[in-house]
This record gives C-alpha cells, sequence and structure tokens, in this order.
C-alpha cells in the first residue's frame, strides 16, 4: 500500500515531470534552434556587412590613390608616393578579401570581380602615370591614358552599386527568414508553455538590444575614424604650410629631448631637411649656446608643467634673427608629459620696422624741434651779421675792426650749427644737379692735400664707366670734406686717405639686412683712412647728433650726422666700416641718373655793385628788414620795403619800378610768399624773385628739394652772398644786346651806354663774330649795329640774322644819310651818330617794350 500512493504520486507526477520535461526537452530545442539559427542569420547578416564595409573600403582606398597620384603631380612631395604604394597595395589586399567573401553568391561574384578588375586598371593608370612623373615626362604623364581612369572609376562605381543594392537586398532577405522563424518558434514556445515563451522574449530583448548597441557602437566607431581622419588631414594641412616654423620634440623617461619632427618653414629657416634632424638628441647638440637656450626653456615647460613664451636672436645662414616662440607640453595617456610642441615666427622684420619707426620719430622730432628753432636763430644772426658788415666799412680802428671780424666769424660758426642740424634732421633746401662724382673729386683733390697737410696721402681711384647721379654738388663737397677732416684727426701720425668712386648695385638680399634702402643701382663713393679705427659700441653711435669722440674742444660731433642726414635726404644710403687699428671705410650710395651731367657755367656778371635798380623787400621782423634794406642801399641799390605779403603785392598793382622783388618765405597774414611771388608774376612776369629764409619748412622746398625754378638765399648771409645773388638774378633778367662796331672806341663807349641803361652787353668787331654769337646757345634780345661794317654791311648782317634768330630786334646806327638797305629791314630801328644818353635809352627802351 505504501508503494501504491507512491507510484501514483509518481504516476500523477509522471504527466506534468514528462511535459515539463517535454516542455523543458522542446525549451531546451527551442532555444538550442533558435540559438542556432540566430547565429546562424546573424553569421548572415554580418556577412552581408562586411562585404558592403569592404567595398566601400575597396573603392575608397582607389580614390586615395588617384588623390596621392594627383597630389604628387602637382607639387612632387615624394611623401606622398608613400601613400600612393599603400594604398595601391590595400587596393589589392582588399580587392581578394572581398572576392572571397562573394564567393558564396555566384552573381554576386561576378559583380565584385567587375568592381575589382575596373578599379585595377584605375590603379594601373595611376602606376604609370607616377612613372612617368617620376622619369620628368609631365607632358606625356598628364596625357597618358587621357578618359581611361574616368571610365574606369565610372564602371567601378556601378559596379558599387549594384553590390550596394544586391547586398542590401540579400540582407533584407535574410533579416525576413530571420524574422519569421523567429515568429514561429515564438508561437511554438507560446503553446509549450509561457516560460519557454518568457525566455524566448526575454532572449529575443537582449538580441534587440545587443544588435542596437552593436550598430550604434559601429556607427560611433565610423564617425570617430571620419573625425580622426579630418583632423590628421588638418593637423598636416596647416603643419605643412604655416608660415610659422613648427617642431615636436620627444621628451624620455629620463627627461631627455629628441626632434620628432619640423615644419618645411623651420626646414627653410634651418636651411635642413626632416628627414636629416630626426631623431636627434638635443642634449649632446646642446654645446653652442643657442642650443643650450633651448634645452633650458625645454627643461622650463616640463618642470612646471605649462606653455613658455621665449624671444631668442637666432644666427641662421641668412644671418641673425630674432624670433618670438611657444613652447606647449603635450601629456599622454599616463599623465607624463611626452612630447613639447613649439611654434617660432621671426619677427626680426617687425622689429626693423619698429626700429625705423622709432628713428622716423626722433628725426620727425629733431627736424621740429631744429626747424622752429633756426628760424627765429637764423633771423637773429641776420641782425647780427648784417649790422656788423654795415659797420665794418665805416670803422678805421685796427683792434675794433678784428674784434668785428671775430664776431662775423662767430655768427658763421652758429650758423653752420644750425645748417648741420637741419641736414641731419633732413630739413636742409636742396638743389640736386646730375653730376659725375669723378670729375667733381677731381677737381677736389688738390684742394683736399692743401686741406689735410703733408702728412696724410690722398689718392683717388675712378671706375671707367662711371654714371651719373642726382645730388647737390655742394653738399657732396662738403661731406667729401667732413669725411676727410675725420680722416686725418684719426691718423695724428700720418696715413693714407683714399677716395674711391665706382658703380655699385643693392640687390634684394642686401636691401632685408640694411634699414632705409631701396635696391637699385648706386654711384658708391668710398672714403678709406689708416687710422686707428672705432669699436663696435662706437660705431653704433657714429652717426648721432652731438657724438664725438674728438673731445669737447675739438668737435660738435655733427660732421657725420650731417653727411647721413644729406644722403638719407638725397634717397641715398650710407654705411660705416671700421676696427680698432684697422682704419675706416665710410661708403656713400648715391642714386644712379640717367640724365646728361649739367654744366654749371658761372656768368660773368661784373661789378656786384648796384646801379640803382630798385628792390622791393619784403620781411615781417622789423630789424632783419632794416639790416637787408641797409646792406642794399649800401651796395648801391633803391629800395622799397613792406611788412607782409598784402603790403607788397599793393606796391606790385600801384605800378612802381620794381627790378627785383626779395621776400621772406615765412610771412604773416593771408598774402603768403609762394602767393605773392605767383600773384607778381602774373603781373610782371620778368621780375626776377629771390626768396629768403632761416628756415624753408614745405613752402617752398618738397621732399627736401627746392621747387623748380626757386632761387633761394638761406639766412644768415653775408653782404657779399647778397650782392652776388641779386645782381647774378639782375643780370640774368636784363635784356642782351649784341653791340656790333668796327670802331674800338666807338663800340667802347656803346657798350658802357649800354650797361649803364640797365641792358647786359656783349659785342663783336664785325659782322663775321656777330654771326657766331648769333649761331650760339646765348641770349641775344637786341641786335645793335653799324651800318658801315667791313666784309659784310649792316643790313645784309641783319637778314642773315633774322634767319639764325627770327624775331629778333634790330638798331641801325650810322652816321651817313639814310640808308634805303637799312630801311629795307622790317621793323628795325634807326639810330643816327653821335647818339645821346636818352636817345640810346629810347630806342632801346622801345625795341624791348
Amino acid at each position: 500500500m505504501s508503494k501504491a500512493p507512491s507510484r501514483l504520486h509518481w504516476l500523477s507526477l509522471g504527466a506534468p515531470i514528462a511535459l515539463l520535461v517535454v516542455l523543458a526537452a522542446m525549451t531546451v530545442f527551442l532555444a538550442i534552434d533558435h540559438l542556432v539559427l540566430t547565429r546562424t542569420e546573424r553569421g548572415w547578416v554580418n556577412h552581408s556587412r562586411d562585404v558592403i564595409e569592404t567595398t566601400q573600403s575597396l573603392f575608397s582606398s582607389a580614390v586615395e590613390v588617384e588623390s596621392a597620384q594627383r597630389a604628387y603631380a602637382f607639387n612632387g612631395d615624394g611623401r606622398y608616393l608613400e601613400h600612393f604604394d599603400s594604398d595601391s597595395a590595400q587596393v589589392a589586399s582588399t580587392g581578394a578579401k572581398l572576392r572571397a567573401l562573394a564567393a558564396d553568391s555566384p552573381e554576386q561574384s561576378e559583380r565584385v570581380g567587375r568592381l575589382v578588375d575596373s578599379l585595377s586598371q584605375r590603379v594601373a593608370v595611376s602606376r604609370q602615370r607616377v612613372a612617368l612623373y617620376r622619369a620628368g615626362r609631365t607632358d606625356e604623364a598628364r596625357n597618358s591614358n587621357q578618359g581611361a581612369g574616368k571610365a574606369a572609376m565610372d564602371r567601378a562605381r556601378a559596379a558599387v552599386a549594384e553590390i550596394m543594392r544586391s547586398e542590401n537586398a540579400l540582407l533584407a532577405r535574410r533579416t525576413a527568414n530571420a524574422n519569421r522563424y523567429e515568429f514561429i518558434g515564438f508561437i511554438i514556445a507560446l503553446a509549450a508553455g509561457g516560460l519557454a515563451i518568457l525566455g524566448l522574449a526575454i532572449t529575443m530583448g537582449m538580441m534587440v538590444t545587443a544588435n542596437r548597441r552593436l550598430e550604434q557602437e559601429i556607427a560611433e566607431r565610423e564617425a570617430a575614424q571620419a573625425a580622426q581622419r579630418d583632423s590628421e588631414a588638418r593637423y598636416r594641412a596647416i603643419f605643412a604650410n604655416t608660415t610659422d616654423m613648427l617642431s615636436v620634440i620627444d621628451v624620455s623617461p629620463d627627461g631627455g629631448f629628441h626632434i620628432a619632427e619640423i615644419n618645411p618653414a623651420y626646414e627653410r629657416a634651418l636651411g635642413t631637411k626632416n628627414e636629416t634632424v630626426r631623431g636627434m638628441e638635443l642634449h649632446g647638440m646642446a654645446r653652442g649656446p643657442q642650443l643650450r637656450a633651448l634645452v633650458e626653456h625645454l627643461r622650463r615647460v616640463v618642470a612646471g608643467g605649462a606653455p613658455a613664451f621665449t624671444r631668442d636672436r637666432i644666427n641662421l645662414p641668412t644671418g641673425q634673427r630674432v624670433w618670438e616662440s611657444i613652447m606647449v607640453p603635450v601629456r599622454g595617456a599616463e599623465g607624463r608629459i611626452e612630447r613639447v610642441v613649439g611654434s617660432a615666427r621671426d619677427v626680426t622684420d617687425r622689429e626693423q620696422s619698429q626700429e625705423r619707426l622709432r628713428r622716423a620719430q626722433r628725426m620727425e622730432a629733431v627736424g621740429h624741434l631744429t626747424g622752429g628753432v633756426a628760424h627765429d636763430f637764423n633771423n637773429i644772426l641776420q641782425v647780427i651779421r648784417g649790422n656788423l658788415e654795415l659797420i665794418a666799412s665805416k670803422i678805421t680802428d685796427k683792434e675794433a675792426t678784428q674784434r668785428i671780424k671775430n664776431a662775423l666769424h662767430g655768427a658763421d660758426r652758429a650758423a653752420a650749427l644750425t645748417r648741420q642740424l637741419l641736414a641731419f634732421a633732413r630739413r636742409q633746401p636742396l638743389e640736386p644737379k646730375v653730376v659725375n662724382l669723378g670729375r667733381q673729386v677731381t677737381d677736389m683733390a688738390e684742394m683736399l692735400r692743401r686741406t689735410l697737410g703733408e702728412g696724410v696721402e690722398v689718392e683717388t681711384i675712378i671706375a671707367g664707366g662711371l654714371w651719373n647721379t642726382l645730388a647737390d654738388p655742394a653738399q657732396v663737397e662738403s661731406a667729401m670734406l667732413n669725411l676727410a677732416l675725420n680722416a686725418r684727426d684719426a691718423m695724428p701720425e700720418g696715413g693714407r686717405l683714399t677716395i674711391e668712386i665706382t658703380n655699385a648695385v643693392l640687390d634684394e638680399t642686401y636691401v632685408r639686412q640694411e634699414m632705409e634702402v631701396e635696391p637699385g643701382q648706386y654711384v658708391l663713393l668710398a672714403v678709406s683712412d689708416t687710422g686707428h679705427g672705432m669699436s663696435k659700441d662706437t660705431l653704433s653711435k657714429v652717426f648721432e647728433p652731438f657724438f664725438t669722440t674728438k673731445g669737447e674742444e675739438k668737435g660738435t660731433g655733427l660732421g657725420l650726422s650731417m653727411v647721413y642726414g644729406f644722403v638719407r635726404q638725397s634717397n641715398g644710403h650710407v654705411q660705416i666700416y671700421s676696427e680698432p687699428d684697422q682704419g675706416t671705410t665710410v661708403k656713400i650710395y648715391l642714386p644712379r641718373s640717367h640724365q646728361s651731367a649739367a654744366t654749371i657755367e658761372q656768368a660773368d656778371i661784373g661789378s656786384i655793385t648796384g646801379r640803382s635798380e630798385v628792390i622791393l623787400v619784403v620781411e615781417d621782423d622789423d630789424l632783419v628788414r632794416a639790416s637787408a634794406v641797409g646792406m642794399l642801399r649800401d651796395l648801391g641799390y633803391t629800395c622799397l620795403h613792406a611788412s607782409d605779403g598784402a603790403a607788397a603785392l599793393e606796391v606790385i598793382k600801384s605800378g612802381a619800378k620794381v627790378d627785383l622783388l626779395f621776400t621772406d618765405v615765412v610771412m604773416p597774414g593771408p598774402v603768403k610768399s609762394r602767393d605773392l611771388a605767383r600773384e607778381t608774376l602774373k603781373l610782371r612776369p620778368d621780375l626776377p624773385v629771390l626768396f629768403t629764409s632761416g628756415y624753408t619748412d614745405n613752402a617752398i622746398v618738397h621732399h627736401g628739394r627746392l621747387d623748380q625754378g626757386v632761387q633761394l638765399l638761406s639766412k644768415p648771409y653775408s653782404r657779399d652772398d647778397l650782392a652776388r645773388r641779386i645782381r647774378g638774378l639782375l643780370h640774368a633778367a636784363q635784356p642782351v644786346v649784341l653791340v656790333v662796331e668796327d670802331d674800338p672806341l666807338v663800340r667802347m663807349a656803346a657798350v658802357d651806354m649800354v650797361a649803364t641803361l640797365g641792358f647786359t652787353p656783349v659785342q663783336a668787331a664785325d659782322a663775321i663774330e656777330a654771326l657766331t654769337i648769333l649761331g650760339g646757345k646765348g641770349r641775344v634780345d637786341i641786335l645793335f649795329t653799324d651800318i658801315g661794317l667791313p666784309g659784310m654791311r649792316g643790313p645784309e648782317l641783319a637778314a642773315k640774322a633774322a634767319e639764325l634768330r627770327p624775331g629778333l630786334k634790330v638798331v641801325f646806327a650810322s652816321g651817313y644819310s639814310e640808308n634805303e638797305e637799312a630801311h629795307a629791314i622790317e621793323g628795325a630801328a634807326h639810330l643816327g651818330k653821335p647818339y645821346q644818353h636818352d636817345q640810346l635809352a629810347a630806342v632801346l627802351g622801345k625795341a624791348v617794350a
């Protein structure tokens, strides 16, 4: 009995147990079946994804091959060939992999075959072109297989599209089959038991979640890879093309520094290649001060763990440069600083620009200061000098006369000091002319020998084919004299002074290393001595005003600064070379002129005293005006005077006789000096105008040069300077009368009378001499000729003169009765002998009216 219930119990339990077993078996079977099915379908799904990804990778590798080929063709950089070879190999290996993946499907295998063949053809075309580029056959490379590469890529794209469509369709079918099997399994499991269904549902949920996670991870991985590729490409583009010098320094665990990489800008700066310096250990190289400084900077960055900014002077093959750098530490995964990235920038040009700006500002400040002082100071000196000269001729006491001479000498030295300051500040009014420095130095050589004394040997070297230059001859002479005197002082025991003049060309390389100089053709004036020379510290200050090594009693320190200012104002360049006990060489570069050298003619103006001509003096300073008027009247001129431009213009408009306008440049009131001159010349076109000033500013001087046609007498001027300039301008403005007379006494009297009437006489003894004068370039306004000349009579001379000088005025003089030949000359005037002074004045005045 005891066994029966037990048996029944087991029997009653047997069905459920069996059912459970069956359900369990079915669950296990379904689970196993589902697992196998899922894995199989997943495998096919992954297989399809592999086919898609491999297809895309294969096509991308082919595109990279094409890009590398084009990049190499564009700039010839051999590094792109490394990418080309690796990508070509990648195409081959990826193509083989894709063929293996598609082997299960004949149709897909055929499509893959077309794709691989097309891409292989494209790679072959690129290989052929690269080989031609390597061989230097650029044109053949560009024209080789025109269109073949594109056609292959077009076929490849079509094959890729077919593979993608096929594989996506296959993936969709396999996914649908998997879903159908899963649904059937779900129905059976639902019938078999809730636990199996629940388990299946849980399993399916886990699978879906896993699949989604997998897809998300794949997408994130692809996005990360794309971002990394873009970042690397941008980094490489910046690294290769930036003008900043970039470097990467590896930091070893033991604190060593090794060069990992430098960019092309760094290569150009150092004159080396990345391959040459890669891997070099800086500690072993750090023997020079520059490398030691670099190692110290790197140690500071590593020790502080923060970026460091540096500024260093670097000696490069192109010269010393100034670099500003930033060094940034880069930490690895463990937090240790594994490398330092450096970025350096060449700021030498900026430094030089700033230095030029500072120098220009200093020059501008000195110019304003000098200009402001020069005007008033030179006016004061003019008053002093003018009054001293006025009383000098009235004093007979020898001691007083000597004191006046001493005072005049002091005034001259003060005026010279002001001129030197204006020269340094580039504010002196230059009168440049086209000159040949070789001729000028030759003319000065003997004067220099006398000035320097017998202890100094003067040697001149003048190159053949010397160019002309545009410069102020007086300033060139002054500069040479200054340099010669400095050389003499540097050779107290005697020596040799060499003056060399030759042609020179300053190129871009030289100009980049210097300031305030333009490349081009120059005439070089080099002055060398064998004196005691100068140190570097002295050389750095040698052009500064008031700097001198001669002591306070022996020099003002303005000689070389004046030379510097004159050369720079002439658009030239000056350089000085010197070493202690090795002598000094000063090189002056003046710009070349392609014009012919100007001929400086000294007009014979005779006496420098006046002949009662009327001078209109315009000066706002009462003392200066009184001094100028006094000197002019003392010279024999009649003076009118005005305190400003408006008053002077009223005098001109009144019709008063004025033979010359003498006006200060800086004038008060609405009518400025230039306006006065312009309005005066409108009313009196032939009236000479002479400007005077202690400082001209920009009224008649522009770009450091006197305006065209402007005559300037700088203050303070001497009595003789004033007399010569006034007489010269009046002489140039006077009509020229050619007096032709065979009788010497009559000719002499006629010439004297013509001169006293305010005309410039030129004389000839006969018609032949007169025609020679008329055939030249000299000015002749009136032909005043006797009728009865020997050889050729006056009327015949007048006819030939009219052919040489159309419009020439003719005046006949004769002691005979009226001559028909003379009256046949149209427009000729007639004067009977003997004639009076007023008769001659009337006929000559009518001729020039």
